[in-house]
């Protein structure tokens, strides 16, 4: 009906227009197509401005308008030009125009402050090639959000501004603790300034001086603090976070009255950048009239008189709160405060006397917090709940817990996600190849956690004193979009002993994911594989060497790739025998350097005392040994044996797997079942290739013969042996790296790293070390074939007993 009474409404007033109007308007319009149709074919010619007219026209229009109060000429000057300009005359007024696309203009072609262009075309033409930066964020000039600044003393670097490195380096950009002289001995991640000047009350103005000259360009707020001063961190980011930038902001607590124009330094004090640069400019006015041995009033005159700026605690309708009382006792006061809005809503707390008082605080607003986000989660969980009847689903229908992503729906049968069956101390199922395992200390934890968390909210609902007696069934599944999700059965019991089972369904959804940053690696760094050969592997080393010529040595360089051929020798025949040894394995280095000129190999025989402590998995200490004083501290080494293959893809990625100080890469290699039984099932034609298929080998996870590390680290946990006077003949290589290092290990299985079959034998470790014994007898029991394998074999072997015996019969 709206639409029908405006068309009405229209046509009663087109009937009461009277003949001389509607000839007015048609001549009105006659004329303005009239100069458009004459203005936009000839671009050039709209230069001439209303010249294009005819001429008695043209004079009699321009006289008429050079005698108007206002100028019409320069408004039909820049509407007919609008097509003849170049990008670089474009305003804001032709921000609609089409053919109007922006761009990073060079410095020659910016305007001043006259809206003309700096350089002729000429010049133009002749102006350097605009250069970018390398980084965006210094283009677009993006800044860190914060920096403290913490006035200190020597004798506090491991109290009070060791307490505030640690509760405050999470939430803010950087800090720095500036002291008054130099010191070497200060606790390890923090970052220390000496100022050499002993008056005291010009020490702010060397930390203004110091972080205007060095810090302006990179953030945008600087806090000014006393290290007796409390600081809630997570507080504090929230606060600048709403705070606009984009001023000059000198805030903190009026000193004495809400009309002093000076902050009071003990609450701390927020400086914008803006502010910064301008104090900069009066640095030495500050120097030469900081006369005040209260650094409030030192602090203050010098931005009032730079920035003629006082003090204010409001911004962006955010106030500044800070508690102040020098008889402030916590146990005393706190269970007043609490009650205080205010107190809770602090950004500092000043002055703190003791360590102990520091970390009651902590304790305190970490819980006030904590509180917050609960009553910010349940709001939003009602505001979610009340939404979701307006969507498709309806209400009631969102996915449990709210605010958390659906499952996951799997889009094939090789997409679902596995569930864990658990009790209190052992996985089911954990893997394909595993039935049950006993929880680590990892699982553990992380089960009873939940158990004893099912439990409090089971009391909570039911208000009765409910103790847990045991878990009947557990069940554990990981969704990667959402978090862990729980189905636990219960078994309480009540003040009476009276039983009760519950189920409880819990989520431990994800957290905020977190860029870990990393060092830079590169697929240039030299490879030196070392390759140990025992005296009868010699075949086994030609196989691997016919084998590599294929995938490796064709794409590796000799600045890239060294393969280093190790002869281990335990006796003093075979050292005297091991030049003669090689003569095989020479002439196969000779054939292959016919083709591949620039491989690089050398040759090195390693003699081990013939001791039973000496165990083969204990060999590669020794082998290192050996190379310490032959390879540099940055050399990167790949430790394997002689049973590999190598496929071509696998050097580069080990290349970026393995980082110095940093990472050292373990790789789960594919081990060959026995050649006789998977030719039963599957037909061979040669075993110098290993296919990758689940009936003809496995991911041996149980062996640590593949090593990838830099000689550096190496060295560095061969001081930690020493020092602990640690004995080499029973420990792994990785096991040692665990229990005395805390440098990452990256272990995963690698489809490139396939091993031949060759026997185990773990009679020798038996009585050394129980861990690696089971792990030998594990390799052992596996290594062999697949289950169905085995079953098909001894299926066979009864059938043929029974054939047999039938035919004794």
């Amino acid at each position: 009906m709206r639409y029908k009474f405006s068309k009405t409404s229209l046509l009663f007033h087109r009937s009461r227009l009277r003949p001389r109007y509607i000839l007015s308007i048609l001549a009105g319009l006659s004329f303005g197509f009239t100069l458009s149709l004459a203005c936009l074919p000839m671009i050039d010619v709209c230069d001439n401005s209303l010249l294009l007219l005819p001429n008695p026209f043209s004079a009699s229009l321009n006289d008429h308008l050079s005698n108007e109060t206002f100028s019409l000429r320069d408004t039909f000057d820049r509407i007919l030009n609008r097509q003849g300009r170049s990008v670089t005359d474009v305003s804001l007024d032709d921000y609609r125009s089409k053919d109007y696309e922006p761009r990073i203009l060079p410095p020659s072609m910016e305007k001043n402050i006259n809206n003309q262009s700096l350089s002729t075309p000429t010049q133009s033409s002749n102006t350097s090639k605009f250069i970018r930066t390398r980084y965006i964020a210094d283009e677009l000039n993006i800044r860190e959000k914060v920096l403290v600044a913490v006035i200190t003393e020597t004798n506090h670097l491991n109290t009070f501004a060791l307490f505030l490195n640690q509760t405050l380096q999470n939430y803010v950009n950087r800090l720095l603790f500036f002291i008054d002289k130099d010191i070497q001995d200060f606790p390890k991640g923090m970052e220390v300034v000496a100022i050499h000047d002993k008056r005291a009350y010009l020490k702010p103005i060397h930390i203004l001086k110091y972080l205007a000259e060095k810090m302006i360009q990179s953030y945008d707020w600087f806090v000014l603090v006393p290290d007796n001063t409390y600081i809630r961190g997570f507080k504090l980011n929230e606060f600048l976070n709403h705070i606009s930038i984009n001023q000059d902001l000198y805030m903190g607590q009026p000193i004495n009255d809400v009309h002093a124009v000076y902050c009071y330094f003990g609450s701390g004090i927020i400086l914008s950048g803006t502010i910064l640069r301008k104090v900069l400019d009066e640095i030495d006015w500050c120097t030469s009239n900081a006369y005040s041995q209260d650094l409030t009033d030192n602090i203050g005159r010098c931005i009032l008189k730079a920035t003629n700026s006082s003090c204010v605690d409001t911004a962006s309708n955010y106030k500044f709160t800070a508690y102040v009382n020098h008889l402030f006792e916590f146990d005393t006061d706190i269970g007043k405060l609490s009650k205080n809005e205010e107190f809770n809503q602090t950004l500092t707390v000043h002055p703190v006397n003791d360590l102990e008082t520091m970390l009651k605080l902590q304790k305190y607003f970490n819980q006030v917090e904590i509180d917050e986000m609960t009553r910010s989660i349940s709001k939003y969980e009602r505001t979610i709940e009340n939404l979701s009847c307006y969507a498709p689903e309806g209400c009631g229908n969102i996915p449990w817990p709210v605010g958390v992503p659906p499952p996951f729906k799997p889009t094939s049968r090789f997409d679902v996600l596995r569930w864990d069956y658990f009790n209190e101390t052992h996985i089911y199922l954990k893997t394909d190849m595993d039935v049950i395992d006993p929880m680590n200390d990892d699982d553990y934890e992380e089960i009873h956690e939940v158990i004893n968390y099912a439990v409090e909210q089971l009391q909570k609902k039911y208000g009765i004193q409910l103790k847990f007696k045991k878990l009947i069934n557990g069940y554990r599944q990981f969704d990667p979009t959402r978090g862990t999700h729980y189905f636990m059965d219960l078994s309480l019991t009540d003040k009476n002993n009276t039983e009760f089972i519950k189920r409880a369904e819990l989520m431990r959804p994800l957290g905020l994911v977190e860029i870990v940053p990393m060092p830079l690696v590169t697929e240039s760094t030299k490879i030196f594989l070392i390759l140990p050969i025992y005296s009868n592997e010699q075949s086994v080393a030609i196989r691997f060497l016919r084998y590599a010529n294929k995938t490796l040595f064709d794409k590796e360089t000799r600045n890239k790739f060294e393969l280093v051929l190790t002869h281990i020798v335990t006796t003093e025949q075979e050292l005297s025998q091991s030049q003669e040894w090689f003569n095989n394995i020479r002439h196969e280095i000779d054939l292959i350097h016919r083709i591949r000129t620039k491989l690089l190999v050398t040759y090195h025989t390693i003699h081990l005392p013939s001791t039973s402590s000496i165990i083969r998995y204990t060999h590669t200490t020794h082998i290192l040994d050996y190379f310490e004083t032959k390879l540099r501290t940055n050399s990167l080494v790949f430790l394997t044996n002689s049973y590999v293959n190598i496929e071509s893809d696998f050097l580069n990625r080990f290349r970026l797997n393995v980082i110095e100080n940093v990472q050292l890469f373990f790789p789960i290699a594919f081990y060959q079942y026995h050649p006789h039984i998977i030719t039963r099932t599957h037909h061979m034609k040669d075993n110098s290739t290993i296919k990758l298929h689940k009936s003809h080998g496995w991911f041996n996870s149980y062996a640590f013969d593949h090593i990838g590390l830099y000689m550096d680290d190496y060295l560095k946990l061969k001081q930690t042996i020493l020092l602990h006077n640690i004995s080499l003949s029973s420990m792994n290589f990785y096991d040692l790296f665990i229990q005395l290092t805390d440098v990452h290990i990256l272990r995963a299985p690698d489809q490139s790293l396939r091993v031949h079959y060759h026997p185990i034998k773990c009679d020798s470790i038996k009585q050394l070390n129980n861990i690696e014994y089971n792990r030998c007898l594990m390799q052992k029991e596996k290594g062999l074939a697949s289950r169905s394998q085995l079953a098909m074999i001894i299926i066979e072997n009864e059938q043929t007993k029974i054939t047999d015996k039938k035919k004794n019969d």
